[in-house]
């Protein structure tokens, strides 16, 4: 496996899991349990009735860079989940393991 690198934004992270077909994500849940996802945003690993109706790009990256919630389909549970991109640890593609470090503006 490659060197890892950092992830510093949440539309870096769904292109890394979009561009890798599935991927494992580690992220603390609201209750403080630490999770491992194994996920994908392929809608061929998806089945047909899980299918969105209509796919807005736009849309759906501003929305994830204004609330920092990626959704992402959960392979094990075969359902849609909710990833808040501040609590992800790291996100593991077949090739690489990536480090998230949130990206935190100084004001």
């Amino acid at each position: 496996m490659a060197v890892e690198e950092l992830i510093r934004n949440a539309v870096k992270f769904w292109e890394t899991l979009y561009d890798a077909g599935e991927a494992t994500v580690r992220f603390t849940k609201k209750s403080g349990e630490a999770r491992n996802m194994k996920c994908t945003l392929d809608f061929n690993k998806i089945p047909q009735r899980h299918h969105p109706k209509t796919v807005n790009l736009p849309k759906i990256l501003k929305l994830m860079q204004k609330s920092g919630i990626i959704h992402v389909y959960d392979l094990d549970k075969e359902d849609w989940r909710s990833v808040p991109f501040e609590r992800v640890d790291w996100i593991e593609t077949p090739d690489q393991r990536f480090k998230v470090v949130p990206f935190k503006n100084r004001s």
